[in-house]
């Protein structure tokens, strides 16, 4: 045994480094997920930063960002998503895309519906299904039980589908969610979809390609404040 042991104490070095070098990573990884974060949005006085990351299309540093409130169970919600998703690719890198939960009460399962999409992007999949859930809305939105056709659509992804499932009840993710809906309530949101560009309310007589194309348009114009 003694002619093994210093072998036993190297392997326990190597693992002691391994584990704290791990801690350190994500502690800094967090770090830099925060501060990138902030610079998304330029959160107004007064208002709720909403859940932070938030969950961002296109490139962080694009001069334009629309800011959206969604719910997933709302019907122009959806159409709204598809066109934005458009834009954003159009505008690469001149345009970034923020979405915020926003669940209505009077819709059964938009809640649920967020809450899955955030246990899909602690797998890396959120926009995923995010696209998914819009794509299905008829079909889960109409359910009794919309649990598991969430799953289902968890599992065509091929997530770690027991992380999933305990994910849907973590209280980290409905903590997303609801920090979403209080930062829609700071800036007097009641109603989906709402949007934001660069933190001026959009009408939502411009949620078409053409009129949105001209306020980014507008927007990328403009010249920028002086610091």
């Amino acid at each position: 045994m003694k002619r093994y042991l210093p072998f036993i104490l190297i392997a326990a070095v190597a693992v002691i480094t391994a584990v704290a070098g791990t801690l350190f990573y994500h502690a800094k990884s967090e770090e830099a997920r925060q501060a990138a974060a902030a610079e998304v949005l330029q959160i107004a006085p007064g208002t709720k930063p909403g859940a932070a990351p938030p969950h961002l299309r296109g490139d962080r540093r694009a001069p334009v960002t629309i800011e959206e409130f969604a719910d997933f169970q709302c019907p122009p919600c959806g159409l709204l998503a598809g066109m934005l998703h458009q834009l954003e690719e159009e505008y690469r890198g001149r345009l970034r895309i923020v979405f915020r939960h926003f669940p209505l009460d009077g819709h059964k399962h938009a809640r649920l519906a967020a809450v899955s999409a955030e246990a899909a992007g602690q797998q890396g999949k959120f926009w995923e299904m995010h696209d998914l859930i819009y794509q299905h809305r008829t079909t889960w939105s109409t359910a009794d039980d919309a649990r598991p056709l969430f799953t289902q659509y968890a599992e065509s992804l091929g997530l770690d589908m027991a992380r999933f499932r305990a994910d849907l009840d973590n209280p980290a993710l409905i903590a997303r969610v609801d920090a979403d809906q209080e930062r829609g309530h700071s800036v007097n949101v009641s109603s989906t979809p709402t949007v934001f560009l660069n933190n001026q309310p959009v009408p939502p007589a411009s949620f078409s390609p053409p009129a949105l194309r001209t306020l980014i348009d507008a927007a990328l114009a403009a010249p920028s404040p002086t610091p």
